[in-house]
This record gives C-alpha cells, sequence and structure tokens, in this order.
C-alpha cells in the first residue's frame, strides 16, 4: 500500500469511529471505541450504527445487572461478534454456552472469561472441536502459568490460556517455550511484567524451529521501531510480537511507519498516540494475511487467533479501567 491508499484508511477509519461517538453513550473511554473501528476495518467491514445498537441493546436484555455484558464492555463485545461471526446473535448464544463451561471448569466471573470463550468459538477455529476437552486444558494451562509467574498471571490471561490449549502441543512443552522467550527477552530492551508475559505467549503460537532466532527478531523489531521514533511501551509489546511472527523488520516496517504517521497525524488521535501504532500494525497484518505468499495457512490462522485475542484483551483493559474510574467518582 502507498501513501494514498493509507490516507484513504485513516479518512474511512474515522468517518466510522465518529458514527460510533454519536451512536453510543458519551462516557465511554474513547480509545475503546478506537479499538472497536479497528475491530472492524481489521475485519474488512464498515461499521454500521443501526445493527451495532441492536445487538448491543439485544445482548443487554439477556443478561442480570451484575453481569459484565451490562457495563461498557457490552459495546466491545458486540463488536467481536458482529465482525466475527456470520450470525452474531447465533454466536451470542455460543459463546454463552462455552463461558458456562468455562465457569464449570473453574474458571471465575470476569469479562476476560467471555473473551475466552469467544475465543474458544471464534472462527477460524473449528466449532466442531472438543470444547470440555480444550476448557479443562485451558485451565490445566492456566495453572501451570500461575506457577510459573504467579503474580503476572490473573483474569487477563483466560483468553491466552484458551489460545494455548487448542495447540496440539503437550501444555508443558508450551509452558517451556514461554519460559525460554520469557528469559531471553527480559535480558534485552522489554520490561519484565504482564505485558512480557503476554509477549512470550504469542511467540509461543508461531511454528518456528529456531526459537533464538524468533525471540532475536522481536527484539530487533523493537529497536527498529524506536529508531524510527516511536515510544515502545509495554500495550505494544503485543504487536511487537505478531510483527515478529509475520516478518523482519527490513520487510515490513516501512508499511507499518507510514500508517502509523497517518494515524498519528489525525486529531482523533491527539490524545491517543499509543492507539496509533496499535492499530496501524493490525491493520497492515490482516492485509498481510491476504497474501498466501507471505504466510502459511497455519501462520495465518494462529496470527487470525492472536488478533483477537490481543483486540479482546485490550477491550477488557480499557473497560477495566474504565469502570474502576466510574467506581472511584462514584465514591467521592
Amino acid at each position: 500500500m502507498d501513501q494514498e491508499e493509507h490516507v484513504q484508511i485513516a479518512t474511512r477509519f474515522v468517518s466510522d469511529y465518529e458514527k460510533l461517538v454519536k451512536a453510543v453513550s458519551w462516557g465511554v473511554d474513547k480509545r475503546q471505541l478506537l479499538s472497536i473501528i479497528c475491530q472492524y476495518h481489521s475485519s474488512g467491514l464498515r461499521f454500521d450504527p443501526q445493527s451495532y445498537l441492536q445487538l448491543s441493546n439485544y445482548i443487554k436484555k439477556q443478561e442480570k445487572w451484575t453481569s459484565p455484558l451490562r457495563t461498557s464492555f457490552n459495546y466491545s463485545f458486540a463488536a467481536m461478534l458482529l465482525t466475527n461471526f456470520e450470525d452474531s446473535y447465533q454466536g451470542f448464544e455460543d459463546v454463552q454456552k462455552c463461558y458456562r463451561l468455562l465457569l464449570d471448569k473453574g474458571f471465575r466471573k470476569s469479562s476476560y472469561t467471555y473473551i475466552a470463550a469467544a475465543v474458544a468459538v471464534l472462527p477460524p477455529g473449528d466449532r466442531k472441536q472438543d470444547l470440555p476437552k480444550c476448557t479443562s486444558r485451558a485451565m490445566a494451562i492456566y495453572k501451570q502459568m500461575r506457577k510459573e509467574h504467579f503474580f503476572l498471571t490473573s483474569y487477563e490471561d483466560y483468553p491466552l490460556a484458551i489460545l494455548l490449549a487448542k495447540c496440539e502441543e503437550n501444555h508443558h512443552g508450551l509452558i517451556n517455550e514461554i519460559e525460554y522467550y520469557y528469559g531471553a527477552l527480559s535480558e534485552g530492551p522489554f520490561r519484565v511484567g504482564n505485558d512480557l508475559q503476554f509477549l512470550t505467549h504469542i511467540l509461543a503460537q508461531g511454528s518456528f524451529n529456531n526459537r533464538q532466532a524468533l525471540a532475536e527478531r522481536a527484539i530487533h523489531w523493537f529497536e527498529s521501531l524506536r529508531s524510527r521514533g516511536v515510544k515502545v511501551k509495554g500495550t505494544h509489546y503485543s504487536v511487537v510480537g505478531m510483527l515478529a511472527l509475520l516478518a523482519t523488520p527490513d520487510q515490513l516496517i516501512d508499511e507499518v511507519m507510514s500508517l502509523y504517521h497517518v494515524f498519528k497525524e489525525e486529531k482523533r488521535f491527539k490524545w491517543y498516540q499509543d492507539m496509533s501504532l496499535l492499530i496501524a500494525v493490525q491493520l497492515v497484518i490482516k492485509e498481510k494475511m491476504k497474501d498466501s505468499s507471505v504466510m502459511t495457512a497455519g501462520l495465518a490462522v494462529s496470527i487470525e487467533a492472536i488478533l483477537q485475542a490481543q483486540q479482546a484483551a485490550m477491550f477488557a483493559v480499557i473497560s477495566a479501567a474504565t469502570i474502576s474510574a466510574s467506581t472511584a467518582n462514584s465514591s467521592q
């Protein structure tokens, strides 16, 4: 894509963003709204306020007042369904069934559990998969994650536990992969913590035979972005991981930076500069996934699932921050 195409992408993005701002409550975090439009555009769809609000209101009516789906997370959840399921209402029923199954397996009630349920049944995953087996495996993986990094592992890791559970590899082998990447990357420019753990889970999804080379590629991406003037923060670690799975910086960084700067210069992003890189990378990756010469079918499926988990996790984090702020304000 050239500069003119990037400008057109940003123009369409801002147009849909403004439609969403008008459609929802004024108090919703603008970062959440930007993420929702990114979900639409990453899926090759334009935002339709009517179908969006119809589904959002339907979901609220099905839930109790204490449900996470009655909070601002509802807006993100509705977007997930509309952009990933041919029949979003049937998709909602499928997610509800898996959510109850996750609770039976020991997962706690939270927005992250809904995200995990969505990831479990989302295309391109196999709808005919053995969900009881997958969810049991996910709990075993989650417990192992807690054992290795007790203070870092929490509800937000539920979706990643599901992703890892879908892999054919023995979960002990997956945990060993994650531990290798965590150790290798913590010695480089990355900061230790939850964001680094998220990155290591993403790298473990890859089918690289040389894990040292993949770790070095992730470090190279970090340093290349920083050398181009990007302030790489923890929130960006996940997209660094996806870029490392896809290509080297020499192959892709010019295109990423071109779209990044177009978004960064948009006035809607003035107070949300961190979002510019997250959105630019996701849109570039989705475009590259259309080219079979760039990646194998297996890698495309892995990155698609990781994009969903990353997007969903970002939704939940923003929603949680909004709810926390609202609670704090109401208690004053």
